[in-house]
């Protein structure tokens, strides 16, 4: 509930993105054996832009988004650990994080070029 609306906007259509590539990469490898599978490049590029919008996001700390993330990680204790001293929860360390969760981003997307340009 912390987080502001364009990162929870973000995050939440990169979840989306990542269950469809979950089970769409998976379902058309079962239903086109032996065939080239058509949906992997659409996939794999949709997690990656969206990987792209919520990198850049976090890196460029849209409307206090960086801080709201590491505040988040200080009050929110997974599995009872607290990060609250933890240099994950340090504003500076969510925007290295954006970038290379954009950077890796650009990397979705260079390869579902390749892989549809070999498709074709």
């Amino acid at each position: 509930m912390k987080l502001r609306q364009p990162v929870k906007g973000g995050l939440v259509a990169y979840l989306i993105a990542f269950a469809v590539v979950f089970v769409s990469g998976p379902a058309s490898a079962i239903f086109t054996e032996g065939k080239q599978n058509p949906v992997m490049p659409w996939s794999l590029t949709a997690l990656g832009l969206t990987a792209i919008v919520l990198g850049v996001m976090l890196a460029a700390d849209l409307r206090g988004s960086t801080r709201a993330y590491a505040s988040m990680i200080k009050d929110h204790k997974p599995m009872g650990v607290d990060y609250s001293k933890s240099f994950f929860a340090n504003p500076t360390f969510i925007r290295i994080f954006g970038a290379m969760f954009a950077f890796i981003g650009i990397g979705f997307v260079v390869s579902s070029t390749l892989v549809a340009s070999q498709m074709s």
